[in-house]
């Protein structure tokens, strides 16, 4: 079904060149432009160009279109933005030069608060919520460039989020997994209201309107949707969808969280 919804869609709507060419940009200067370091390992590369590729799929590639008509898709949208690509870039972040930034004062006690644990939660959580506060989720989804503020927005929570675990905790197991059972304690709620809600919380999955402006801001200016075109695109039945999303939501955050505490124990043991 989805193969043919796409069939809808015209190429240059699936795949986004803006960000597309953003990520191009950012591995050349990762792989030619940034100092080389002896102790860079090619692994460490690998992992940090495949985290650029995993938020092109998650925001530039075909996925963001089903995301709008299938909420379950959205979900994996956000699991990969928000759990999949932000770890992999801080494995693979070329050190030396964040070392000479932090020379600078200023940068240095701006990035100390920042990734305080309890600041990297409470931001990442509250971005996460508020995006999808249906009023909010509604109003961005038909708002091409507040839907792109908020994602980004979680992008970068995501990777204050994720660098207590990979720096700022590296040696105190303690606090790491106390840090981890709290980032799957806040998973919780979202799910549950996804789980046992009966009735439609996003309009712009069930309302013709806002469902048919989410999807045009999307294509380019002045195309249009037909009728048609949009009850075509409406084959997902909403509310089985939340629920659906609910348990993606958990079980694979819960996954995720529980292999990273794994990695993590496992790392140090070996130091």
């Amino acid at each position: 079904m989805l193969d043919v919804i796409l069939e809808e869609f015209q190429f240059s709507s699936l795949w986004n060149a803006g960000i597309f060419l953003f990520l191009g940009f950012t591995a050349i200067i990762y792989l030619f432009l940034l100092p080389q370091e002896k102790k860079h390992s090619i692994w460490k590369t690998v992992i940090f160009l495949v985290g650029l590729i995993i938020i092109f799929i998650a925001a530039g590639s075909p996925l963001n279109i089903i995301g709008r008509i299938q909420f379950s898709s959205h979900i994996i949208q956000i699991i990969l933005l928000c759990f999949v690509a932000p770890p992999m870039l801080l494995i693979g972040m070329k050190r030396k030069l964040v070392y000479r930034l932090l020379n600078i004062s200023i940068i240095k006690s701006s990035v100390h608060f920042l990734t305080k644990p309890y600041f990297t939660i409470g931001a990442f959580f509250l971005f996460l919520y508020a995006y999808h506060h249906p009023p909010i989720f509604d109003q961005a989804r038909i708002d091409l460039y507040l839907n792109y503020f908020y994602l980004l927005g979680l992008l970068l929570t995501a990777t204050l989020l994720w660098t207590p675990i990979i720096y700022r905790l590296a040696h105190r197991m303690k606090y790491i997994v106390l840090y981890h059972l709290l980032c799957i304690l806040l998973l919780i709620p979202l799910s549950i209201v996804l789980m046992v809600s009966n009735g439609v919380l996003y309009e712009a999955y069930t309302d013709l309107t806002t469902f048919t402006q989410a999807l045009e801001v999307c294509l380019p200016a002045g195309y249009k949707l037909s009728s048609e075109d949009v009850l075509l695109l409406l084959p997902f039945e909403p509310v089985r969808e939340q629920h659906i999303g609910g348990v993606i939501w958990l079980v694979v955050g819960l996954v995720i969280f529980s292999i990273s505490l794994f990695l993590k124990n496992i790392s140090m043991k070996n130091k």
